[in-house]
């Protein structure tokens, strides 16, 4: 075995520093709609080179240590937070949060307030900005989902469910789930609810019915596609498993039910386990300098030279049959085979060095492909990739914190995401006031709402749309009960 390469950390710090402060390439121009996912690859990058477990020796101080300020943190958090859509789920841009009178509106038939423009919460924005938030947060994380709508977003998740169990991205404006049926979404939605606690709130998904719909995507070859009768893929086998994951992870009844729902939505765990095996190959350098991707990306080895007993030096994965070694896809299949707790079915070492020599920049980040530009995306796979590796070794990832899979972010993050998740949940604690005290705040509720006037403003309207050959009940039925008109003026007729 060659010498194994290094993760030059200092190098993927200056990298992610150049992300953080300065403009984009001009090539992101075109992703500016998903801006928030952005910034969840760049902030999270910055928190696994700089958390405790990222140090030889834990820092005193783990906020000073970091790579984000609390300034940092403070502005970000209120940035995240600025995305939130007022009737739930979050925006991917700032473009796309709209002033209160275009994203609200009030459902007559329903007798609610609904989204006005439903289109710009989506799913994805959604999970991101919860892990960007606990990410961000500058304590144990119990505080880091304070100002989330939290019954509003589980509500609006709902809706994103559709009846064969599958989910969506977004409503449009017809009121109608777009977006595919694929596992992404699946495994976006079962981390919201696991996050806000949906079933814990009373506002749950259909959980049987999701299982039901990664269930029926294994395929033959005992990897999972996109949704039933689709084609294998290893990125969708990752999202059915965390999405399994997260839904026995929120089981009140784990302890006796020990990975129920993994059970319930993989049919054949061993095939499973195959498939994602015969991802990794051999990588061999190509022989000429021709840009076709077929090629490049399938060089075939010198038959005659073979040994069956010659160890790989480099090994990359794919993530479907015949397709080129990406980055990205030894996150996909390691971080699945972690979760499985099959991690030891790869070749840790050549994995390894496949990124750190092949696909690691020159100006850090690592590329989609041997001698490509580094991207945010796969910059971030790749420090996942590495994390990941190193859960199956006792070597850890120098310079690199410890990863959690399921979340696809540091453990220490992950900790405060859970903590945040907590504190939700956990009871009120003004639940023991007294019912003296509860008597004597409505005593001061009438009285700051002069019931009387009230009563004589309406006894006066009533009388006003009776006169009119008007139904009171019909007229006030039209009102938004969280923003009324002014009685005195439907009174003096300046509205209608």
């Amino acid at each position: 075995m060659s010498e194994q390469q290094p993760l030059d950390t200092a190098r993927h710090i200056r990298y992610w520093q150049r992300c953080f402060r300065s403009v984009l390439p001009h090539h992101y121009v075109t992703n500016d709609s998903i801006r928030l996912t952005l910034g969840f690859f760049i902030v999270a990058a910055l928190d696994l080179l700089s958390s405790p477990s990222s140090y030889s020796e834990p820092p005193r101080d783990p906020l000073k240590a970091s790579l984000i300020t609390p300034d940092d943190r403070k502005r970000l958090r209120a940035w995240v937070l600025s995305l939130q859509h007022p009737q739930g789920g979050f925006c991917g841009s700032p473009h796309h949060v709209l002033p209160k009178k275009y994203t609200t509106k009030w459902d007559s038939v329903n007798k609610i307030e609904s989204a006005g423009d439903p289109a710009n919460a989506n799913i994805a924005a959604t999970y991101f900005a919860l892990l960007l938030l606990g990410i961000l947060a500058d304590d144990d994380g119990s505080r880091a989902f304070q100002g989330i709508c939290r019954i509003k977003t589980l509500r609006w998740l709902k809706t994103l469910q559709r009846e064969d169990g599958s989910f969506g991205e977004i409503i449009d404006e017809d009121g109608y789930v777009a977006g595919g049926k694929d596992m992404r979404y699946c495994y976006l939605a079962a981390t919201i609810r696991w996050a806000l606690g949906g079933a814990e709130a009373g506002e749950d998904i259909n959980v049987d019915a999701l299982v039901a719909h990664i269930r029926r995507g294994q395929t033959f070859d005992g990897g999972l596609g996109e949704s039933s009768t689709h084609e294998s893929h290893a990125g969708y086998v990752y999202c059915a498993v965390a999405a399994l994951s997260l839904l026995d992870l929120a089981n009140p009844n784990a302890a006796t039910e020990p990975d129920r729902y993994l059970h319930a939505g993989i049919p054949s765990i061993p095939s499973l386990v195959h498939f994602l095996a015969c991802r990794q190959f051999d990588y061999h350098e190509p022989e000429t300098d021709d840009d076709a991707e077929e090629s490049v990306n399938h060089p075939l080895p010198d038959l005659s030279t073979l040994d069956l007993s010659d160890a790989p030096q480099l090994a990359g994965f794919n993530g479907r049959l015949n397709k080129v070694a990406d980055t990205c896809y030894t996150w996909w299949v390691t971080g699945t085979l972690s979760m499985l707790g099959e991690g030891g079915v790869v070749d840790r070492d050549p994995a390894r060095n496949f990124i750190l020599a092949k696909t690691q920049h020159l100006i850090g980040g690592f590329a989609k492909h041997p001698g490509g530009p580094p991207d945010v995306y796969h910059a971030y796979l790749g420090l996942a990739a590495l994390g990941t590796l190193s859960l199956e070794s006792e070597e850890k990832e120098t310079g690199l914190g410890k990863f959690d899979p399921r979340l696809c972010i540091g453990v220490e993050a992950s900790g405060r995401v859970a903590k945040a998740r907590e504190a939700l949940l956990a009871p009120p604690e003004d639940d023991d006031e007294s019912d003296d005290g509860w008597a004597l705040k409505m005593e001061e509720i009438k009285k700051s709402l002069n019931l009387d006037k009230i009563q004589e403003q309406n006894a006066k309207l009533e009388a006003m749309w009776r006169a009119e050959g008007k139904i009171p009940l019909v007229e006030m039925s039209k009102w938004n009960p969280l923003h009324p008109p002014n009685i005195d003026d439907l009174i003096n007729g300046k509205t209608s």
